[in-house]
């Protein structure tokens, strides 16, 4: 399995004891290059499998925490990714902190199963009410050659979206891959063949108003599963996109259209 450029490890808390970061590497996307995103597998026994992503208004870092241990020291927002962490299989309370703090701005208690995997998302602001979105990994699988794609609306600022994943320079005619018409809302999943794409959004049925246009492109493996989750940027309007494949690689996919 190849993956990505991994993160700098040094961002990240190590997690004591018998916890352990995966082999499974994050990819930030910054030299041009063809993003590929080929899939993880296996289990760990009593163990359950977790990754986090900061995409909330407010922390530019943030902690995260599973009961009194520090599983993530300090990650930045925009969408940013760990690498997956395997924890302990039980009930535990994640919590949120803003980085080097001292008290919980959101904490919310899971049970996590045996050789499970879960992607943990932190979105919103603290005007407008930080939440956490847990992604249980059970998705089926696509068929041979296919891929499945969905949309989850973490940007508050933003309306409704319409996600193209694409290999075309045009939208015109086109139907989007997904839609989702608030935000915190989850699209299903739309199914594609396996190939090399463009990820662009737009405003919900307007075309015309790009707001976000990866145009390194994206490699989807056959069979695979992908969460694209759309984060506000630490600045300016243009959202990011965190590309989360199910039990596999992640990637921070930089908007080209950001100028800042």
């Amino acid at each position: 399995m190849s993956h990505p450029t991994p993160i700098d490890s040094a961002a990240l808390a190590h997690a004591p004891g018998r916890r352990r970061l995966l082999v499974s590497a994050l990819g930030l996307i910054g030299s041009g290059g063809l993003l590929t995103l080929a899939g993880c597998g296996g289990g760990l026994g009593s163990e359950a499998n977790v990754r986090f992503i900061n995409a909330t208004v407010d922390d530019t870092q943030a902690d995260f925490y599973l009961g009194s241990t520090q599983e993530v020291s300090k990650l930045s927002n925009g969408g940013s990714i760990t690498s997956w962490r395997t924890v302990d299989a039980d009930s535990t309370q994640f919590a949120l902190y803003n980085g080097g703090g001292s008290s919980a701005q959101l904490t919310e208690t899971r049970t996590l199963d045996e050789d499970s995997y879960t992607s943990v998302l932190a979105y919103g602001s603290l005007a407008n009410n930080m939440k956490f979105r847990f992604f249980a990994e059970t998705n089926s699988s696509a068929g041979s050659g296919s891929v499945k794609v969905r949309l989850f609306h973490a940007a508050e600022s933003l309306t409704g979206l319409d996600l193209y994943v694409t290999n075309t320079t045009s939208l015109s005619g086109l139907s989007p891959t997904a839609t989702v018409s608030a935000y915190g809302e989850l699209s299903d999943f739309g199914t594609l063949n396996a190939g090399t794409y463009r990820i662009r959004l737009t405003t919900k049925n307007d075309q015309s108003n790009v707001l976000f246009d990866y145009t390194t492109q994206i490699n989807l493996s056959s069979t695979s599963v992908h969460t694209l989750v759309v984060v506000p940027r630490p600045s300016g309007s243009y959202p990011n996109v965190s590309a989360l494949q199910e039990k596999g690689d992640s990637a921070l996919l930089a908007n080209a259209l950001a100028t800042s």
